[in-house]
């Protein structure tokens, strides 16, 4: 099975775009959405006041949504819509991130391979290939700077 690891330098850098992009081009490939929330019992969301609760409604360790194709407005809906046969939403707490992918590959195992989305997938993942899509302006957050030595191929991603 082929990964490839999409990270970016901000929020709202093109990830998903990017993996719409490239699902286009790819037969029988998955997706993975990877949201770790940080900040211990408060489940702080690194997506910020955007998150619409996604991290403070984090009840166990990790959970592991399968995404439908009716899910409106999801970046995971857009991955189905763009040709990934099966779509995954992992939110997990740091500490459960090695243990959230172990299970991701087991349920998308029948796959080509999988597009994980999101920096944190980096620190766990070997990927084949590893992008990072960066920032107009040149900022980069912290999470995108932890995992920069694994990443292959810096671009900048015009969304269409």
């Amino acid at each position: 099975m082929k990964i490839i690891c999409i990270a970016g330098a901000m929020s709202g850098a093109g990830k998903t775009a990017l993996a719409e992009t490239l699902l286009g081009k790819l037969d029988n490939w998955a997706a993975c959405k990877v949201t770790t929330c940080i900040g211990g019992a408060t489940h702080k969301c690194p997506r910020g006041k955007k998150s619409y609760g996604v991290c403070s409604s984090l009840k166990k360790n990790y959970e592991i949504e399968k995404e439908e194709i009716s899910s409106n407005g999801k970046d995971t809906q857009r991955l189905l819509k763009a040709g990934a046969k099966a779509v995954l939403w992992v939110k997990t707490k740091p500490e459960f991130l090695k243990k959230s992918i172990e299970v991701v590959f087991k349920r998308l195992r029948n796959y080509k391979g999988i597009i994980f989305e999101g920096n944190h997938a980096l620190e766990v993942l070997n990927p084949d290939v590893a992008i990072m899509i960066m920032s107009k302006d040149g900022k980069i957050k912290k999470s995108a700077k932890e995992v920069m030595d694994k990443v292959d191929i810096f671009i900048k991603y015009e969304k269409k």
